[in-house]
């Protein structure tokens, strides 16, 4: 399988430098490197499975979008928007509802993000970019793939299909054995419309969730309104502040203890 990685930050298996790293986690937050990780067990089982009649396009931004389709999967039998996640738990998965199972009574409530929402309106939005492209007979399925072994999801006729960890290997087999809808050539060319849609600019964050009811704010609107006139002077977001904030913290802490020692051996 050939794979086309247009992260702006490569994971590369964990090691990169700690400027990346840092760069990384300011820019998308601490969970990038789970997520990361949890890309790149797709990847590598999917690259075991498939040959070189496939490709796999990582973190692609498509012109416009205003997030990045973490993983799009283009062969002979079609396209295959693929989203994963390392969440763990008990999940159930019912239509465009996206519930985890509430370990104190043992019911299923709504959670956020919603995975399978946010699967189907990555599918979505590259459908809706080829068939500008012309390509209106190529379907596109949208998959949410869960990485954490411990992690199981009960499906009741799901807006995108589900599959665990243990269903990587099957999954991988039915792609590679589905009826081929299209030629090589087609398959390079629509490969090719992808990344010429490519914006390398677009900001990576998720689409936006429209299920009928708002998405709790996570912004604290009065932290945001103190930062506002360190914001003139400095175009930080509000989470660099905070890392920023932390590192500040721990610096005083060093200083402070360090100034307790001096006195008491002095």
């Amino acid at each position: 399988m050939i794979v086309r990685d247009f992260s702006p930050i490569p994971y590369q298996g964990g090691a990169l430098p700690i400027t990346d790293l840092l760069k990384a986690v300011m820019k998308y937050g601490f969970g990038w490197p789970a997520e990361m990780k949890s890309q790149e067990i797709v990847t590598n089982h999917l690259s075991r499975s498939l040959d070189n009649s496939y490709t796999l396009l990582r973190n692609v931004s498509l012109s416009g979008a205003e997030f990045a389709i973490p993983l799009i999967l283009v062969g002979l039998s079609g396209v295959t928007v693929i989203n994963h996640s390392p969440a763990r738990g008990i999940f159930r998965a019912q239509g465009n509802v996206w519930a985890v199972m509430d370990k104190r009574d043992g019911a299923f409530r709504p959670t956020s993000p919603n995975l399978v929402m946010r699967t189907s309106l990555f599918s979505r939005a590259l459908e809706t970019y080829l068939n500008g492209k012309n390509f209106t007979d190529i379907p596109v399925e949208g998959v949410l793939v869960l990485t954490d072994p411990g992690t199981h999801v009960d499906t009741t006729r799901p807006d995108a299909r589900v599959v665990l960890l243990d269903g990587l290997k099957r999954f991988a087999a039915q792609i590679s054995s589905a009826p081929p809808i299209m030629d090589r050539e087609r398959r390079y060319k629509l490969t090719q419309a992808i990344e010429h849609g490519l914006d390398a600019g677009a900001p990576e964050k998720p689409p936006t969730e429209t299920s009928g009811r708002a998405l709790p704010q996570t912004l604290d609107s009065s932290f945001d309104q103190a930062l506002t006139p360190l914001r003139r002077k400095a175009n930080f977001s509000r989470q660099q502040w905070l890392i920023l904030g932390a590192f500040v913290a721990v610096e005083v802490i060093i200083l402070v203890i360090f100034l307790f020692i001096i006195m008491f051996t002095a």
